[in-house]
């Protein structure tokens, strides 16, 4: 924890003049330093940073305070609270003045790029903006917003929430394809300087949030918090969810022995379609929660299975020690997981990568083989340095992709937390809104699965049998 929050700070992973998120730094493949930053960020990057802030007021987190422990700046002389909610305070503001100067966006964030005056346009997103994103960053405000009150940071906590409340507002207006019905994945806005009721924005884009993954985030802000009387009421809301029902699906993984184990078909089975169960208390519906642990069981079989030394998730592709100078820049690989219980072609499973461990982090039942995964992945050569875990690995240990971004190294902290689900469900409890959210789960989930036992359920999790092969090196930390 401590070396990861080496990530966390100014010019790596963080602009501490603006508190916002850059989305990584790439590294010299000999030393570990960095060495060419990400000057762009997005807003599932904040949604980590976020929600981690938001663990840290907690002075009883000692995982997360360990964390902006390491990255305190030398120039900074007050304690780690002032320190956080310094940081909590600059990032509301930055938000604050975006939102004031392009007010198309409703408060929602593009991909941008980051200085110390703020954050500002990217040419390619410079009229448009995504909802799964945004999704993903909504449920770590109200972490945030939960935080600071419990705190009794109430003035920046009602900062928080009047942001939260504007996104409400302008989310249906914004996203909504009521044609289809369906939340659109991206968003085009005809004039950026003009307020959202005065836009026509297009919602036909080519693709809608109909996934049953983190997409689903987005889906249950609007639900819950967006007013649907101008938009077809609760009949639009039915029809979005019979056309994500369509995406949900019940496959079997086989082991070794040929037992089978009752998971959710995933669209690559990568661990990032995860995501949503470090937001949202998912876990409080009985049958999500075993499909969940379900799934784990069969991640962790299908590794062990095939003796591999670790686990897989959409990640940056390795390069070989001699493109040091990353020319071309390695790609981003989407289609890593288990094909068994995928929908789509899975790309590779040559590429680790110890985020692909979170999933397991995260739930307690699968927590040390989780980190026994983690562990093993972080064996390989040059897989830690001086800011903690590097994004991926190839299967012998051969290469490494030197580059750390905050999806591929801090979810796992936020998994090692618990994610920010205590947060989240305390906020949505205090809003009236908790039965209604685990109603909703309870019933999308037993449609697809029923309510009796699953198959596999019976079956243990698995850890590594295997390191890499190639010899152990290390980052002259």
């Amino acid at each position: 924890m401590f070396w990861e929050g080496k990530f966390a700070t100014d010019n790596i992973g963080i602009n501490y003049k603006t508190a916002m998120t850059y989305d990584g730094t790439w590294l010299h493949y000999e030393t570990g330093l960095p060495f060419m930053l990400h000057d762009f960020s997005a807003a599932s990057k904040e949604s980590v940073h976020l929600g981690l802030l938001a663990l840290a007021l907690n002075e009883s987190n000692d995982l997360a305070r360990i964390f902006f422990n390491s990255s305190l700046p030398s120039s900074w002389t007050s304690d780690l609270t002032s320190f956080i909610i310094d940081q909590l305070t600059k990032k509301i503001t930055t938000y604050e003045n975006f939102d004031r100067k392009y007010p198309g966006f409703g408060g929602y964030l593009p991909w941008y790029h980051v200085n110390d005056s703020g954050i500002s346009l990217l040419s390619n997103w410079d009229n448009s903006v995504p909802s799964l994103d945004n999704g993903e960053m909504i449920w770590s405000i109200a972490a945030a917003v939960q935080a600071l009150k419990d705190s009794g940071n109430t003035a920046l906590s009602n900062r928080y929430q009047k942001y939260l409340t504007h996104l409400a507002e302008t989310g249906l207006k914004i996203f909504l394809n009521q044609a289809t019905p369906g939340i659109s994945c991206v968003s085009g806005i005809p004039d950026i300087k003009k307020y959202p009721w005065e836009n026509d924005y297009n919602t036909s884009t080519g693709c809608f949030l109909d996934d049953p993954y983190e997409g689903e985030l987005f889906m249950f802000f609007v639900e819950l918090f967006s007013d649907w009387k101008h938009y077809g009421g609760n009949q639009t809301i039915e029809n979005i969810w019979k056309q994500k029902q369509k995406r949900a699906k019940s496959v079997q993984f086989t082991t070794d022995t040929g037992d089978k184990i009752n998971v959710e078909q995933g669209y690559w089975f990568s661990s990032h379609e995860q995501w949503k169960f470090m937001e949202l208390p998912y876990f409080d519906s009985d049958i999500a929660n075993r499909v969940y642990l379900n799934g784990e069981r069969a991640r962790s079989h299908f590794s062990f299975q095939k003796k591999y030394a670790g686990l897989f998730a959409a990640v940056t592709n390795v390069t070989e020690p001699s493109n040091a100078a990353l020319n071309p820049l390695p790609a981003y690989v989407s289609a890593a997981g288990i094909q068994e219980i995928a929908s789509q072609p899975v790309q590779t499973n040559n590429l680790f990568t110890p985020y692909g461990a979170f999933p397991l982090i995260l739930h307690p039942t699968s927590r040390p083989y989780g980190l026994a995964w983690y562990a093993n992945m972080l064996q390989g050569p040059l897989m830690q340095g001086p800011q903690g875990s590097t994004e991926s690995i190839w299967f012998d240990g051969s290469m490494i992709c030197p580059v750390q971004t905050w999806d591929s190294k801090i979810t796992t902290v936020s998994a090692m937390n618990g994610g920010i689900l205590d947060l989240t469900r305390k906020y949505l409890k205090s809003k009236g809104k908790y039965d209604a959210f685990v109603g909703r789960v309870t019933k999308e989930w037993t449609e697809t699965f029923g309510s009796g036992t699953l198959q596999g359920e019976n079956q243990d999790f698995k850890g590594p049998q295997n390191g890499f092969s190639n010899a152990w090196k290390s980052f002259p930390c």
